[in-house]
């Protein structure tokens, strides 16, 4: 069986550059219980064995709590040594350690509030233990590529003792914060949508368009508004191809945060894939890519595929191809940029 926790989105990231005058760090913490609320779909925590002995415990709580400002209790203790990302098991590190945090004084605004910690600086040592999360989370970028990434969740499989990173690529390293998240507190999507990829095919798509939807219907005014619908229709036909192969947990990752590396995410046979979705409405097989897509498809390319889409307005067919069929395409690079970094 496998216990899935989804943590808060913005509180366990890295590669992701902070663009704000301050504050908007990762918060490595989920609340597990506050005001009277409990968070229901965190509570199977508590059915995960501890992996830990009462010496190794006690010493690794006493250091956690030593510089605690406020008083508190570690109420469980979770020490994971199998790791994996996405499906791929993480080898050669030390353990992951989790617990949970109790705000024990009466005076305090927040007693009794329980919270899960993941630091990245949680790190402990001695013959029976070695934690050190901070190894473990370079681990799990390096095999991400180094791309920015979040955890969205952690999946504990209590037949193997696993606990995978569920992460969820959102750009190349470094990519600024604001382009990733909205500063908003509370409920609602927590991913930007301002951002979208802006792709120079107007001339080639408009007269399959016209011839569609009527010459007098598709304007330079509203091109980018028909794209935005055939894209949803793309999607959707993407969808239904990756269920024909048996693909589960397909999620629509372009509704979410369209200036994403890929577009929809899914699993098969325990690991995540991803789908870039192209489209068009002629019947030509052909699509751009943007240099940093391109990259992010050798980068996985065990487990990246492209899916195009012809003849989106009409009877829609799909194509899949894999890095190797795209190498071995015909190309045309349309941009360049270039940099001046001599010193005057």
């Amino acid at each position: 069986m496998r216990i899935r926790l989804p943590i808060d989105i913005k509180s366990l990231y890295m590669n992701i550059k902070n663009d704000n005058e301050k504050g908007h760090t990762a918060t490595v913490a989920t609340p597990l219980k506050q005001y009277g609320s409990v968070h229901e779909d965190l509570l199977p925590i508590l059915n995960i064995p501890e992996n830990i002995n009462p010496i190794s415990r006690e010493n690794l709580i006493e250091n956690i709590l030593k510089h605690s400002r406020a008083e508190a209790k570690i109420t469980n203790v979770f020490v994971f040594d199998r790791l994996s990302v996405n499906g791929i098991n993480i080898i050669n590190v030390p353990s992951f350690g989790i617990y949970i945090r109790e705000e024990i004084s009466p005076e305090n605004v927040h007693f009794g509030r329980q919270k899960i910690h993941y630091p990245i600086t949680l790190k402990y040592e001695d013959s029976e233990t070695d934690i050190n999360n901070r190894t473990v989370m370079k681990a799990v970028s390096e095999i991400l590529h180094n791309y920015a990434f979040i955890i969205e969740s952690f999946e504990y499989d209590t037949e193997t003792a696993v606990l995978n990173f569920d992460a969820t690529v959102v750009g190349e390293k470094d990519i600024p914060y604001s382009k990733v998240f909205i500063n908003r507190r509370g409920v609602g999507n927590k991913f930007a949508a301002v951002f979208n990829e802006g792709a120079d095919i107007y001339d080639s798509e408009i007269i399959a368009l016209r011839e569609r939807l009527g010459y007098d219907n598709v304007t330079p005014l509203n091109f980018s508004e028909i794209m935005d619908s055939n894209k949803i229709v793309a999607l959707e036909e993407a969808k239904a191809c990756l269920l024909d192969f048996g693909a589960k947990n397909i999620r629509n990752f372009y509704e979410e945060y369209p200036y994403s590396l890929y577009d929809l995410e899914y699993r098969l046979d325990g690991k995540k894939y991803f789908a870039i979705v192209r489209y068009t409405a002629t019947s030509n097989k052909y699509f751009q890519l943007p240099l940093n897509k391109v990259q992010f498809c050798n980068d996985f390319s065990d487990c990246v595929i492209m899916v195009l889409i012809t003849d989106v307005l009409g009877e829609p067919k799909r194509f899949i191809y894999r890095i190797d069929d795209l190498n071995n395409m015909k190309k045309r690079i349309n941009s360049i940029s270039y940099e001046d970094t001599e010193d005057y």
